[in-house]
């Protein structure tokens, strides 16, 4: 389990990442996987690349939204593990933190962030593997 005060990063030598109008796409390219999260969760994704712990998430998201905190640090802890198992991002001991706890209005209602999982261009990246270390998507 992770605890309150971990911090992790993206796995930048084997991903790729863009967050594009409040939705995070993400890849693998060691396997072809890619991955997307809406909301919620490309605000956690924004905050892994900005070197927040876990405590600092669930207190933004808690500051954004009329959630129970508990419910939001079960959300961000079972995301960033999910993560975690497709080595979408690595545990860090140190990162740039810039919590932001302001009290404003989410452009969305919350909803429990999710991981969703896509497959239907690895047997094609296997054929034609993409170069490691590409670093983040063009903009």
């Amino acid at each position: 389990m992770l605890g309150s005060s971990t911090r992790l990063r993206p796995n930048t030598d084997d991903v790729a990442a863009k967050v594009i109008d409040g939705e995070a796409i993400i890849m693998n390219l060691s396997n072809g996987l890619y991955f997307s999260m809406d909301s919620v969760g490309s605000a956690v994704w924004e905050m892994v690349e900005t070197g927040q712990s876990i405590d600092e998430m669930t207190s933004t998201l808690d500051a954004r939204y009329d959630v129970d905190e508990e419910v939001i640090r079960d959300d961000v802890n079972r995301l960033l593990a999910e993560l975690l198992t497709e080595e979408l991002v690595l545990v860090t001991e140190t990162g740039p933190s810039s919590p932001s706890s302001e009290r404003g209005e989410a452009d969305h209602p919350y909803s429990s962030p999710t991981l969703n999982k896509y497959d239907d261009m690895a047997d094609l990246l296997a054929l034609d593997p993409p170069m490691p270390g590409l670093g983040t998507l063009p903009e």
